[in-house]
C-alpha cells in the first residue's frame, strides 16, 4: 500500500533521502514521526537492511533494488564502508553533518516536480567526505551539523535555512581543479574511468593520490616535477595527475626525484609523508601492491642492501654507493673510485662519495677481485725479486697497491689480479727458450746501466727492448729474464728518454727530466712545486695511468735562464759547498736555498756573468811511493 502522495524518483539518491522526501511530501510532522509510524529503523534504512528497504518500497511504490542502490554498508575490515560500488575508510563518513551543494539544492527547488518541501534530495557523493566539491557546479560541498543526532531531516533543514542556502548558491566560486572528485563520483556510480587506479579499492586510490601529491609538494626539489598549471592545486589533485597514468609514470617521477636529490648513502631516503603512509599499511592486503611498487623503486634507485629496511626488508641490492661498497668490501673509498672509473662504471665524482651510486652487480667482480690480495713478501717471492724492487714497482705505479680500510698508511698489499696482469705484460713478448752466453740478467742490466728495475721493466713492457728471452721453466719470474747486452747498452746510453708527445711537444718523465738537467732525482718535483717548471698530465701506456710529465722545450727554456750550482762546481773542479760560499761572497744567492740536501740548487746565469768568483782550483795530490826494500 503506497502513501497518497508519491515522490519523483532520482537515479542517484540515498534511501534515507527518499524516505525523508516521502515523509515531507505526505505532511508528516517530522521525519522521526514517519519512521515511527512505518516501523522503519533509520540505521537499518541507512545501511540497506532488507526489511527496512522492503517497508520503504511498500510505502513508496518504488523498486527495492533501486532504493538500496546507494545505501551505506559497513564492511567487516578496518572500519571500511561501502556506498554504491566504492569502498571508503571510516574517516570518509559524513558523521552528524548535512553535506550539500547550495546550487544543487536551489536547482531542485526550482526545477523538480512535487511539493516544494520534498524537492531537495541527497546525492550519494555528498555522503562521502572524500568528495570535496560538486563536479556539476564546480563549487565546494558545504557542511552543517545536525540539529539532533537521532535523525537527519534534510528536507526540514533546507526549509528552515532556505534564505541562507540561496545566498550561498550565489556566492562567487573559484576556478579549482576537481578531477579526483569526478573520479570518486564515477567509482560510486560503478563507472570505470581510470584502469590503473580502478585496480585498488577507492579509499586506497584516494589515499595514494593524496600522499603522492603531498610528497611532490613537500620541498623545492620535488615541486619542480609538478606541472605549472597544477602548482596552485591541492596535493591530491597533483597526486591524481601522476597516479592516473599508471605504474610506469609513478616509477619515472619517483626515480627522477631520487636522482635529483641524490641522497647520501649514509642517510636513508624515507619518502616523507608518502613513506610513513606506506609503512603504516604494510600488513594490509589492500596496500600490498603499492608497497611492493615503491619498495622496488627504492631498491632500484638507492643503495639499499639485503637486511636493511626501506618500507619492508630489502631482498636484493641493485645499487652501491662508494661509502656502502667501502663498508662491504673493506676498501678505501678512493681505491673504489679508481677501480670503477677505470672500468667505466662511474665518472668523476662531483658530490660526496656516499652520493656516488653505481651498479652493484657490474661492480661486484671488480671489487671482489680487489679484496683478493697478496702481501708484498708473497708477491716478492712470486716475482723473484727483493723487497727493495717491490717497493720500486709499487712507487712507480707498475704494480698497483691496495689500501684497506683498517690501515692508517699506504698498505703494501697487491691484488692477485693486478699481479697476474703485470706478469702477463712482462712476458707477453718474451721469447722462451732462446738463450746465449752474451745475455744479461736484470740485476746485471741495472748494474751496467745504473738504472732501476722499474725502468728496465718499463722499457720491456712498452716494446723498447725486443731481444729478451727466458728459460722454459721461467714461472713468470723477473729474475729469470735475460736481456741482450748490445740492445740494453744502446737503449740506456741515449741522452734522454722521450716519454712521447703531448699537443705536439716532446715530453719526459720526471726521472728522465732530472737526467736531462743533470741534477738529483728529487729536484724536478721540487721545481714543479715551486712553479719553476710547468708540468702536464699524460697517460703512461706502460702503467696505464696518468702521470705528470715535463716538455723538453720547458727544460731548455729553464736551462737558458738558470744554471745548476753543481755545473759551476764541475767547471772549477771543486765541491758545491765551496761554490756556494764563493757565490755568497760575490752577492749571488741561489733562487732557493731551504730545500735540503736531496735537491740541487740553481742560480741565474745573468747574475753569474756579472761577477768573478775567487775559487782556487783543486790541486792534485802526488802520492809518494815508498821504496821497496831490496
Amino acid at each position: 500500500m503506497t502513501l497518497p502522495v508519491l515522490i519523483e524518483m532520482h537515479e542517484e539518491e540515498t534511501p534515507v533521502s527518499r524516505a525523508n522526501r516521502l515523509s515531507s511530501a505526505n505532511g508528516f510532522s517530522s521525519f522521526s514521526r514517519f519512521l515511527e509510524m512505518t516501523s522503519i529503523s533509520l540505521s537499518g534504512l541507512s545501511t540497506g537492511n532488507e526489511e527496512c528497504i522492503a517497508k520503504l518500497a511498500w510505502w513508496s511504490g518504488a523498486d527495492h533494488v533501486t532504493l538500496a542502490r546507494y545505501a551505506s554498508r559497513t564492511e567487516s575490515r578496518k572500519g571500511t564502508w561501502r556506498i554504491g560500488d566504492a569502498t571508503f575508510g571510516k574517516e570518509s563518513r559524513p558523521g552528524s553533518r548535512f553535506r550539500y551543494c547550495p546550487q544543487c539544492v536551489v536547482e531542485d527547488l526550482e526545477t523538480a516536480e512535487g511539493r516544494p518541501v520534498s524537492r531537495p534530495y541527497v546525492r550519494p557523493s555528498w555522503m562521502c567526505r572524500a568528495v570535496l566539491n560538486c563536479t556539476d557546479h564546480r563549487r565546494p560541498i558545504l557542511e552543517f551539523p545536525f540539529a539532533s543526532r537521532r535523525t537527519s531531516d534534510f528536507c526540514q533543514f533546507v526549509a528552515s535555512n532556505l534564505d541562507c542556502i540561496r545566498a550561498q548558491a550565489f556566492e562567487p566560486g573559484g576556478d579549482i581543479s576537481m578531477e579526483i572528485d569526478e573520479y570518486i563520483r564515477s567509482r560510486i556510480r560503478g563507472a570505470s574511468a581510470e584502469p590503473y587506479l580502478d585496480r585498488f579499492e577507492a579509499f586506497v586510490a584516494v589515499e595514494l593520490c593524496d600522499h603522492l601529491g603531498r610528497f611532490l609538494k613537500s620541498d623545492a626539489v620535488t615541486s619542480t616535477f609538478v606541472p605549472d598549471e597544477l602548482r596552485g592545486a591541492s596535493a591530491r589533485e597533483i597526486g591524481f595527475h601522476f597516479a592516473r597514468k599508471g605504474e610506469t609514470e609513478i616509477r619515472s617521477v619517483i626515480g627522477s626525484v631520487i636522482c635529483r636529490k641524490q641522497p647520501k648513502g649514509t642517510a636513508r631516503f624515507s619518502f616523507g609523508v608518502l613513506g610513513r603512509w606506506l609503512r603504516s599499511n604494510t600488513n594490509r592486503e589492500e596496500y600490498l601492491e603499492l608497497v611492493e611498487l615503491f619498495q622496488d623503486v627504492a631498491e632500484r634507485n638507492l643503495p639499499y642492501g639485503p637486511g636493511e629496511t626501506c618500507l619492508v626488508p630489502v631482498r636484493r641490492r641493485y645499487l652501491h654507493s662508494v661509502h656502502s661498497a667501502g663498508l662491504e668490501y673493506g676498501l678505501f673509498e678512493e681505491r673504489i673510485i679508481e677501480l670503477l672509473r677505470t672500468a667505466g662504471l662511474i665518472g668523476k665524482p662531483s658530490k660526496a662519495h656516499s652520493s656516488t651510486y653505481f651498479d652493484a652487480a657490474q661492480a661486484h667482480p671488480i671489487l671482489l677481485a680487489a679484496t683478493q690480495t697478496l702481501t708484498s713478501q708473497e708477491a716478492r717471492r712470486e716475482l723473484g725479486v727483493s723487497q727493495g724492487v717491490i717497493v720500486q714497482l709499487l712507487q712507480s705505479g707498475l704494480l698497483p697497491r691496495v689500501e684497506e680500510r683498517t690501515s692508517v698508511r699506504g698498505y703494501s698489499r697487491i691484488r692477485v689480479q693486478d699481479l697476474r696482469e703485470f706478469q702477463h705484460r712482462i712476458f707477453e713478448t718474451v721469447v722462451v727458450g732462446e738463450m746465449s752466453d752474451d745475455m744479461l740478467t736484470i740485476a746485471k742490466v741495472c748494474r751496467a746501466t745504473l738504472r732501476e728495475t722499474a725502468d728496465v721493466l718499463s722499457a720491456l713492457i712498452d716494446g723498447s727492448l725486443e731481444k729478451v728471452s727466458a728459460p722454459p721453466n721461467h714461472g713468470n719470474r723477473i729474475d729469470r729474464l735475460l736481456f741482450d747486452r748490445d740492445e740494453v747498452v744502446q737503449y740506456f746510453v741515449r741522452p734522454r728518454q722521450i716519454f712521447g708527445e703531448v699537443d705536439g711537444s716532446k715530453v719526459l718523465k720526471q726521472r728522465d727530466a732530472a737526467t736531462y738537467l743533470k741534477v738529483k732525482t728529487a729536484t724536478v718535483p721540487y721545481l714543479m712545486t715551486q712553479g719553476l717548471l710547468e708540468s702536464r698530465v699524460a697517460m703512461n701506456p706502460v702503467i696505464r695511468r696518468k702521470q705528470s710529465v715535463i716538455s723538453v722545450a720547458a727544460l731548455d727554456a729553464f736551462m737558458e735562464e738558470f744554471m745548476a750550482v753543481s755545473e759551476v762546481a764541475a767547471q772549477y773542479e771543486t765541491h758545491t759547498n765551496v761554490v756556494l760560499e764563493a757565490l755568497r761572497k760575490a752577492g749571488v744567492v741561489p733562487i732557493y736555498d731551504d730545500c735540503g740536501a736531496a735537491v740541487s740548487r740553481f742560480i741565474r746565469r745573468r747574475e753569474l756573468a756579472d761577477v768573478s768568483l775567487d775559487i782556487p782550483k783543486r790541486r792534485k795530490r802526488n802520492r809518494r811511493r815508498s821504496a821497496r826494500p831490496a
